[in-house]
């Protein structure tokens, strides 16, 4: 090291960070060897603290404000001296900065499906995602717990882990709520604060608190989409065959032009929907329904009836076989079965 650079190390320093991007939850002061002057100035500005470490354990946190590092204000400082250099003697600490402001718009979603018990699908798997919002509330906890203990420093590396315990809760909430999967979609708001409740608990022994913890989608498997779709389409033609049919044939030329034939195979789709339309009719259930008239009023009557519904004639005029029971035309004298004289 040149004369020039070790009179520049030795120079009182001004201390500080400030995040341009506003995303850094944790900053570790860079300087070659860890040493910072005694009488060193400290800048904390709001919404941050800083923390001073001494072999991976923290001796004291500093709160916002301008601070003069001295044995007098901070009394750890002498036991980390260094033997003097005939300038201020250097500190030998890890020195970090933490963001106690609230980050917004981190997002979450499930790696895995969530397996549900459903009461009309029996085992249903789901998927989630959303947001959530957090901020450090005990920077005393968060430095054991995440960056001391786990080792988690960078930015992206606590918001994943975060993310886990977000993903957690809101699976054992969703798969504890027994609510039905058709019905999860009218209940996000209720799931996504009892979310938050559940991360919480959890979150308080790290010195973090989740603000907002949002369920944005709750999406089902294709096969249940499908499976859903065709439900409603039956109960649709449960109350009007013809909006059924209108419905299918919708979908029948939305299919056909995604075809690679595009739109040549339509007139069939078409064909087959009036085939549909007109068997399953008001008007041809009425003919399939009706089809013997009255011998005396000529009135259409349904095949099984055996009065006439207008005029209350016999509807057949054949009689039975008193022998045999066989079915007999009115001319006949003798049984065509038995021989019995009529």
């Amino acid at each position: 090291m040149g004369l020039g650079n070790f009179l520049s190390s030795q120079i009182v320093d001004v201390v500080e960070y400030v995040d341009p991007s506003g995303k850094i939850i944790v900053h570790k002061y860079e300087r070659p060897g860890n040493e910072i002057k005694e009488g060193a100035r400290v800048i904390v500005r709001e919404s941050q603290c800083a923390l001073f470490l001494k072999g991976g354990e923290l001796k004291v946190v500093l709160p916002p404000g301008t601070h003069r590092l001295t044995t007098d204000n901070i009394p750890m400082l002498s036991s980390l001296k260094a033997v003097g250099h005939g300038f201020n003697s250097p500190i030998k600490a890890d020195l970090y900065f933490v963001c106690l402001r609230q980050f917004m718009d981190s997002k979450w979603g499930t790696k895995n499906p969530i397996i549900l018990r459903d009461r009309e699908f029996k085992l249903v798997r789901v998927r989630a995602f959303g947001a959530f919002a957090f901020h450090i509330t005990d920077p005393t906890a968060f430095m054991h717990e995440v960056f001391g203990t786990l080792g988690k420093v960078m930015t992206y590396d606590i918001v994943e882990y975060l993310t886990s315990l977000v993903v957690e809760a809101i699976t054992v909430t969703i798969a504890k709520s027994e609510i039905a999967a058709i019905d999860l979609a009218t209940n996000y708001r209720e799931l996504s604060l009892a979310g938050q409740g559940h991360v919480n608990q959890t979150a308080r022994t790290l010195g973090v608190e989740f603000t907002r913890v949002i369920i944005e989608n709750i999406s089902l498997p294709d096969e249940v989409a499908r499976l859903i779709d065709e439900q409603s389409g039956i109960g649709m033609a449960s109350k009007s065959m013809d909006t059924f049919v209108q419905y299918q044939s919708a979908r029948a030329l939305r299919d056909a032009a995604q075809q690679d034939g595009g739109l040549a195979g339509l007139g069939a789709s078409f064909a087959i929907g009036q085939t549909l339309a007109g068997a399953f009719s008001p008007e041809d259930r009425n003919k399939r329904a009706v089809k013997v008239r009255c011998p005396r009023c000529d009135a259409l009557n349904d095949e099984t009836a055996r009065f006439c519904a207008e005029c209350g004639t016999r509807m057949s005029t054949r009689a039975n076989c008193p022998s045999c029971g066989a079915e007999l035309d009115p001319e006949a004298k003798f049984c065509p079965e038995c021989g019995c004289r009529l």
